[in-house]
């Protein structure tokens, strides 16, 4: 795929405004894209099968999921990085001795220690993916990519700082997503390359959030959302508008490739 252009896309705040509604410039905008010749793929914090619709609305086959720990290349999986079942073991009880609850996120549906929970309801709510199963020991009957832990600010450093082979990401007042050490975005972008033999510098990225800064910083070109974050804006190389305001578009047009 000599030559060959791809840009990924991350979901909520970028795509996805509020959960729930793709703005009709970005429906418009990824069409053109794709009659362009661009490959059009999903970098996301979501798995594969919790995409609100997303793929099917704008026929996208890519995707990048669980933050770079499950890669779908045309609707096959050609990577996958479960977690570790002992570090999953020793998560749980540690977030039961402290009240806390956890998600457990496999490849096409959820698991929750707790058979309900309002903040899981809520978070997950805002996002529109469905409401995880009651099953605490999960993790030893299904490969766990991702794991939530639904804690605040304040009572995140006995987890973030005990645990050498994940990582934390914060997305939510009251829950972190935990990933495998040294995942990330821009590590499932560099599955997708090897496969494909596109170059480096001809990918971009658009994101708006934490869980996109390595993406951003990545690839050849990174693009952050108007609405997203400082530290999103930051890593970036061009800042786009805000996702109401016609912000992929905008940004796809800045780079010609629309």
């Amino acid at each position: 795929m000599a030559n060959q252009k791809v840009v990924f896309f991350d979901i909520d705040g970028t795509l996805l405004h509020d959960g729930h509604f793709v703005p009709e410039s970005t429906k418009q905008a990824i069409k053109q894209l794709q009659a362009n010749g661009v490959y059009v793929a999903i970098a996301t914090g979501r798995g594969p099968a919790m995409l609100s619709g997303v793929r099917e609305l704008l026929n996208i086959d890519t995707i990048i999921g669980y933050n770079g720990q499950i890669v779908v290349h045309q609707n096959e999986v050609i990577y996958r990085r479960p977690q570790p079942i002992a570090d999953l073991k020793h998560l749980t009880e540690r977030a039961h001795k402290n009240g806390h609850t956890l998600v457990y996120l496999g490849e096409t549906q959820g698991f929750s220690t707790k058979p309900s929970d309002q903040l899981v309801q809520e978070s997950l709510g805002e996002l529109d993916i469905p409401l995880p199963a009651f099953n605490d020991q999960a993790f030893t009957t299904h490969d766990v990519f991702q794991t939530l832990v639904y804690c605040t600010a304040e009572e995140e450093a006995e987890y973030t700082q005990n645990y050498q082979a994940f990582d934390f990401i914060r997305w939510h007042p009251n829950a972190m997503d935990v990933i495998n050490v040294g995942s990330s975005k821009a590590d499932g972008i560099k599955q997708f390359l090897k496969l494909t033999n596109i170059r480096r510098e001809d990918t971009f990225a658009f994101g708006d959030a934490l869980n996109d800064l390595e993406m951003l910083r990545y690839v050849g070109t990174g693009i952050a959302m108007g609405n997203g974050l400082a530290e999103t804006k930051a890593a970036a190389d061009f800042v786009t508008k805000h996702i109401l305001e016609d912000g992929i578009e905008h940004g796809l047009k800045e780079f010609q490739l629309i």
